[in-house]
Protein backbone atom coordinates (compact mmCIF):
# COMPACT_ATOMS: atom_id res chain seq x y z
CA UNK A 1 0.00 0.00 0.00
CA UNK A 2 2.91 2.35 1.02
CA UNK A 3 5.54 3.09 -1.16
CA UNK A 4 9.06 4.62 0.05
CA UNK A 5 8.73 8.22 -0.13
CA UNK A 6 12.55 8.91 0.02
CA UNK A 7 12.98 12.41 -2.40
CA UNK A 8 10.74 14.72 -4.30
CA UNK A 9 12.01 17.50 -6.36
CA UNK A 10 14.56 20.01 -5.06
CA UNK A 11 11.84 23.33 -4.85
CA UNK A 12 11.33 24.16 -1.36
CA UNK A 13 7.89 24.71 0.05
CA UNK A 14 6.53 28.34 -0.38
CA UNK A 15 6.48 30.55 3.07
CA UNK A 16 4.03 30.30 5.42
CA UNK A 17 1.18 33.59 4.92
CA UNK A 18 2.87 36.71 6.72
CA UNK A 19 6.27 35.44 6.00
CA UNK A 20 9.10 33.92 7.86
CA UNK A 21 9.46 35.19 11.44
CA UNK A 22 12.06 33.17 13.12
CA UNK A 23 15.21 31.96 12.38
CA UNK A 24 15.96 28.18 12.46
CA UNK A 25 17.57 26.12 14.90
CA UNK A 26 18.83 22.44 15.14
CA UNK A 27 19.68 19.73 17.06
CA UNK A 28 19.84 15.58 17.02
CA UNK A 29 18.35 13.77 20.04
CA UNK A 30 18.36 10.14 20.90
CA UNK A 31 15.18 8.79 23.10
CA UNK A 32 15.27 5.51 23.98
CA UNK A 33 11.77 4.30 25.22
CA UNK A 34 12.91 1.55 27.69
CA UNK A 35 8.88 0.36 28.28
CA UNK A 36 8.72 -1.44 24.97
CA UNK A 37 10.42 -3.68 22.30
CA UNK A 38 11.85 -3.20 18.97
CA UNK A 39 10.45 -6.67 17.32
CA UNK A 40 12.87 -8.55 15.02
CA UNK A 41 13.90 -7.96 11.26
CA UNK A 42 15.22 -10.44 9.57
CA UNK A 43 18.87 -10.88 10.54
CA UNK A 44 17.86 -7.99 13.16
CA UNK A 45 17.29 -10.03 16.44
CA UNK A 46 15.15 -7.19 17.87
CA UNK A 47 15.81 -5.24 21.10
CA UNK A 48 14.12 -4.77 24.52
CA UNK A 49 14.02 -0.62 23.79
CA UNK A 50 12.86 1.15 21.39
CA UNK A 51 15.75 4.02 19.72
CA UNK A 52 14.15 7.02 18.51
CA UNK A 53 16.91 9.76 16.79
CA UNK A 54 14.78 12.37 16.77
CA UNK A 55 15.90 16.12 14.54
CA UNK A 56 14.37 18.71 16.94
CA UNK A 57 13.77 22.18 14.56
CA UNK A 58 13.11 24.96 16.67
CA UNK A 59 12.81 28.95 16.48
CA UNK A 60 16.24 31.21 17.06
CA UNK A 61 17.12 34.99 16.66
CA UNK A 62 19.25 34.14 13.56
CA UNK A 63 18.24 35.08 9.69
CA UNK A 64 14.75 33.99 8.92
CA UNK A 65 15.78 33.71 5.63
CA UNK A 66 18.84 31.98 6.35
CA UNK A 67 19.81 28.24 7.01
CA UNK A 68 19.13 25.89 9.50
CA UNK A 69 21.81 26.35 11.96
CA UNK A 70 23.35 23.45 14.04
CA UNK A 71 22.67 23.70 18.16
CA UNK A 72 22.23 27.11 17.54
CA UNK A 73 20.60 28.54 21.24
CA UNK A 74 16.75 28.37 21.26
CA UNK A 75 15.06 31.54 21.74
CA UNK A 76 13.79 32.27 25.35
CA UNK A 77 10.16 33.50 25.88
CA UNK A 78 7.87 34.20 28.91
CA UNK A 79 4.84 32.39 29.57
CA UNK A 80 2.12 32.56 27.38
CA UNK A 81 4.70 33.56 24.34
CA UNK A 82 7.03 30.22 24.40
CA UNK A 83 6.39 27.89 20.73
CA UNK A 84 3.61 25.33 20.77
CA UNK A 85 5.39 21.80 19.96
CA UNK A 86 4.17 19.94 17.07
CA UNK A 87 5.71 16.03 16.72
CA UNK A 88 5.75 15.16 12.98
CA UNK A 89 5.58 11.59 11.75
CA UNK A 90 7.52 10.43 8.86
CA UNK A 91 6.72 8.23 5.50
CA UNK A 92 7.37 4.84 4.99
CA UNK A 93 10.94 3.79 4.27
CA UNK A 94 11.65 7.98 4.58
CA UNK A 95 13.10 9.07 7.97
CA UNK A 96 12.61 12.89 10.44
CA UNK A 97 15.54 14.72 8.49
CA UNK A 98 13.98 13.23 5.01
CA UNK A 99 11.51 15.82 5.26
CA UNK A 100 13.29 19.08 7.32
CA UNK A 101 12.59 21.07 4.14
CA UNK A 102 8.81 20.80 4.64
CA UNK A 103 8.94 21.32 7.79
CA UNK A 104 11.18 24.49 8.31
CA UNK A 105 8.35 26.77 7.73
CA UNK A 106 6.49 25.91 10.62
CA UNK A 107 9.49 26.84 12.63
CA UNK A 108 9.93 29.64 11.11
CA UNK A 109 6.09 30.26 11.64
CA UNK A 110 6.83 30.09 15.62
CA UNK A 111 6.76 26.20 16.41
CA UNK A 112 9.05 23.65 17.99
CA UNK A 113 9.00 20.84 15.94
CA UNK A 114 10.16 17.41 16.52
CA UNK A 115 10.53 14.59 13.84
CA UNK A 116 12.00 10.81 15.09
CA UNK A 117 12.79 8.16 12.91
CA UNK A 118 10.89 5.16 13.48
CA UNK A 119 12.86 2.33 14.45
CA UNK A 120 11.49 -0.37 11.97
CA UNK A 121 9.49 1.64 9.11
CA UNK A 122 12.51 4.21 7.90
CA UNK A 123 15.36 4.01 6.08
CA UNK A 124 17.92 1.91 6.91
CA UNK A 125 16.09 -0.21 8.94
CA UNK A 126 18.18 -2.79 10.91
CA UNK A 127 18.40 -6.38 9.41
CA UNK A 128 16.72 -5.44 6.32
CA UNK A 129 13.94 -3.33 4.19
CA UNK A 130 11.38 -1.21 6.22
CA UNK A 131 8.87 -3.00 8.04
CA UNK A 132 5.28 -1.84 7.29
CA UNK A 133 3.90 -3.23 9.94
CA UNK A 134 5.42 -1.82 12.80
CA UNK A 135 3.09 1.37 12.15
CA UNK A 136 0.84 -0.51 15.26
CA UNK A 137 3.84 0.70 17.40
CA UNK A 138 4.53 4.44 16.13
CA UNK A 139 1.79 6.19 17.79
CA UNK A 140 3.34 5.28 20.92
CA UNK A 141 6.54 6.49 19.83
CA UNK A 142 4.79 9.81 18.96
CA UNK A 143 3.47 9.77 22.59
CA UNK A 144 7.22 9.17 23.71
CA UNK A 145 8.91 11.65 22.17
CA UNK A 146 6.31 14.38 23.49
CA UNK A 147 7.05 13.33 27.07
CA UNK A 148 10.82 13.33 25.85
CA UNK A 149 10.36 16.66 24.71
CA UNK A 150 8.66 17.84 27.57
CA UNK A 151 11.13 16.96 29.63
CA UNK A 152 13.47 19.20 27.66
CA UNK A 153 11.54 22.56 28.77
CA UNK A 154 11.72 21.81 32.02
CA UNK A 155 14.31 23.02 34.69
CA UNK A 156 17.83 23.67 33.11
CA UNK A 157 16.16 21.20 30.06
CA UNK A 158 17.56 22.78 26.50
CA UNK A 159 13.92 23.68 25.91
CA UNK A 160 13.07 25.47 28.76
CA UNK A 161 10.94 28.66 28.66
CA UNK A 162 11.14 27.78 24.84
CA UNK A 163 8.09 25.20 24.52
CA UNK A 164 4.37 25.74 25.19
CA UNK A 165 4.14 22.41 27.52
CA UNK A 166 -0.02 22.99 26.97
CA UNK A 167 0.12 23.53 23.21
CA UNK A 168 0.88 20.29 21.43
CA UNK A 169 0.25 19.44 17.70
CA UNK A 170 0.50 16.11 15.81
CA UNK A 171 1.17 15.46 12.21
CA UNK A 172 2.59 13.16 9.37
CA UNK A 173 2.74 11.78 6.17
CA UNK A 174 1.40 8.64 4.34
CA UNK A 175 2.72 5.96 6.95
CA UNK A 176 2.96 8.95 9.32
CA UNK A 177 -0.77 9.76 8.52
CA UNK A 178 -1.42 6.34 9.61
CA UNK A 179 0.85 6.88 12.81
CA UNK A 180 -0.42 10.23 13.33
CA UNK A 181 -4.37 9.08 13.21
CA UNK A 182 -4.08 6.27 15.53
CA UNK A 183 -2.48 8.73 17.55
CA UNK A 184 -5.32 11.38 18.09
CA UNK A 185 -8.63 8.69 16.70
CA UNK A 186 -8.17 5.45 17.72
CA UNK A 187 -8.94 4.12 21.00
CA UNK A 188 -6.15 1.90 21.18
CA UNK A 189 -3.26 4.71 21.15
CA UNK A 190 -4.83 8.06 22.04
CA UNK A 191 -2.97 10.62 23.51
CA UNK A 192 -4.86 13.50 24.90
CA UNK A 193 -2.11 15.71 25.31
CA UNK A 194 -2.54 16.50 21.48
CA UNK A 195 -4.87 19.31 20.99
CA UNK A 196 -4.55 19.36 17.00
CA UNK A 197 -3.57 17.01 14.28
CA UNK A 198 -3.12 17.08 10.25
CA UNK A 199 -2.57 13.81 8.44
CA UNK A 200 -1.09 14.22 4.97
CA UNK A 201 -2.23 11.37 1.98
CA UNK A 202 -3.91 9.01 4.77
CA UNK A 203 -5.99 6.89 5.76
CA UNK A 204 -7.63 4.76 8.90
CA UNK A 205 -5.86 1.44 8.72
CA UNK A 206 -6.54 -0.83 11.36
CA UNK A 207 -4.52 -0.92 15.29
CA UNK A 208 -5.17 -3.58 17.54
CA UNK A 209 -8.16 -3.19 20.00
CA UNK A 210 -9.09 -0.21 18.75
CA UNK A 211 -11.78 1.56 17.41
CA UNK A 212 -11.39 5.08 15.46
CA UNK A 213 -13.00 8.02 16.28
CA UNK A 214 -14.96 6.02 19.29
CA UNK A 215 -13.63 8.66 21.89
CA UNK A 216 -13.31 13.08 21.33
CA UNK A 217 -10.54 14.06 18.67
CA UNK A 218 -9.11 16.99 18.48
CA UNK A 219 -9.29 19.25 15.55
CA UNK A 220 -8.09 17.94 12.73
CA UNK A 221 -6.67 18.77 9.02
CA UNK A 222 -6.72 16.25 6.13
CA UNK A 223 -4.28 16.52 3.09
CA UNK A 224 -4.55 14.93 0.20
CA UNK A 225 -4.11 14.78 -3.34
CA UNK A 226 -6.98 13.40 -5.83
CA UNK A 227 -4.49 11.68 -8.24
CA UNK A 228 -2.73 9.78 -5.39
CA UNK A 229 -1.69 6.32 -6.60
CA UNK A 230 -0.18 5.29 -3.05
CA UNK A 231 -3.21 6.11 -0.95
CA UNK A 232 -6.32 6.67 -2.69
CA UNK A 233 -8.47 10.02 -2.59
CA UNK A 234 -11.38 7.70 -1.25
CA UNK A 235 -9.32 6.83 1.98
CA UNK A 236 -8.55 10.02 2.98
CA UNK A 237 -12.51 11.78 2.63
CA UNK A 238 -13.63 9.04 4.28
CA UNK A 239 -11.22 9.66 7.22
CA UNK A 240 -12.47 13.38 7.13
CA UNK A 241 -16.03 12.35 6.71
CA UNK A 242 -15.77 9.81 9.92
CA UNK A 243 -14.46 12.81 12.13
CA UNK A 244 -16.35 14.84 14.35
CA UNK A 245 -16.32 18.66 13.83
CA UNK A 246 -13.82 21.14 14.04
CA UNK A 247 -12.24 19.40 10.59
CA UNK A 248 -11.06 20.22 7.31
CA UNK A 249 -10.28 18.39 3.92
CA UNK A 250 -7.91 20.28 1.55
CA UNK A 251 -7.59 18.49 -2.08
CA UNK A 252 -4.48 19.05 -3.83
CA UNK A 253 -6.06 18.92 -7.66
CA UNK A 254 -3.82 17.23 -9.71
CA UNK A 255 -1.62 16.13 -7.11
CA UNK A 256 -0.20 12.78 -6.17
CA UNK A 257 0.92 11.29 -3.18
CA UNK A 258 3.90 13.89 -2.50
CA UNK A 259 2.50 17.69 -3.13
CA UNK A 260 5.30 19.45 -1.94
CA UNK A 261 6.20 21.54 -4.32
CA UNK A 262 4.52 23.59 -6.86
CA UNK A 263 2.18 24.32 -7.59
CA UNK A 264 0.94 22.70 -4.48
CA UNK A 265 3.35 23.67 -2.22
CA UNK A 266 2.14 27.37 -1.59
CA UNK A 267 -1.65 26.76 -0.69
CA UNK A 268 -0.71 23.44 1.39
CA UNK A 269 2.12 25.12 3.63
CA UNK A 270 -0.26 28.12 4.13
CA UNK A 271 -3.17 26.26 4.88
CA UNK A 272 -1.52 24.21 7.17
CA UNK A 273 0.19 27.42 9.14
CA UNK A 274 -3.60 28.69 9.30
CA UNK A 275 -4.57 25.12 10.78
CA UNK A 276 -1.85 25.67 13.32
CA UNK A 277 -2.34 28.88 14.36
CA UNK A 278 -6.08 28.51 14.53
CA UNK A 279 -5.80 25.40 17.21
CA UNK A 280 -2.89 26.13 18.80
CA UNK A 281 -2.30 29.29 18.58
CA UNK A 282 -5.71 30.02 18.88
CA UNK A 283 -6.20 33.08 16.26
CA UNK A 284 -9.96 33.29 15.03
CA UNK A 285 -8.08 35.16 11.64
CA UNK A 286 -6.04 31.94 11.15
CA UNK A 287 -8.92 29.33 11.26
CA UNK A 288 -11.31 31.95 9.08
CA UNK A 289 -8.05 32.22 6.29
CA UNK A 290 -8.00 28.18 5.66
CA UNK A 291 -10.90 28.42 3.26
CA UNK A 292 -9.32 31.69 1.21
CA UNK A 293 -5.51 30.31 1.69
CA UNK A 294 -6.85 26.55 0.60
CA UNK A 295 -8.98 27.60 -2.43
CA UNK A 296 -6.85 28.25 -5.66
CA UNK A 297 -8.64 27.59 -8.84
CA UNK A 298 -7.01 24.52 -10.43
CA UNK A 299 -4.60 23.78 -7.53
CA UNK A 300 -6.18 23.22 -4.81
CA UNK A 301 -9.58 23.43 -2.84
CA UNK A 302 -10.93 22.88 0.84
CA UNK A 303 -14.07 21.60 2.56
CA UNK A 304 -14.44 22.28 6.14
CA UNK A 305 -16.53 21.86 9.16
CA UNK A 306 -14.74 24.59 11.41
CA UNK A 307 -17.45 25.06 13.42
Amino acid sequence: MFAAVLAWPAAAPAQQAGGARYGVGMRTFKFVDKSRRTDPNLSYKGARSRTLRTLVLYPTAGDPGGPAVKNARPLRRRAGQRFPLVVFAHGFGASGPTYRPVIEPYVRAGYVVAAPTFPLSSQGAPGGPPVLTDYVNQPGDVSYVITRMLRLSRGKGFLTRTVNRHEIGAMGHSLGAVTTLGLVANSCCRDPRVDAASAWSGLEVPFPKGRFFSRKAPPLLFVHGDSDQTVMLSGGRKAYEDAPAPKALLTMIGGGHVFFFAPWADPFTRTVTDFLDGYLKHSAAARQRIATDGNLAGVASVTEQLR
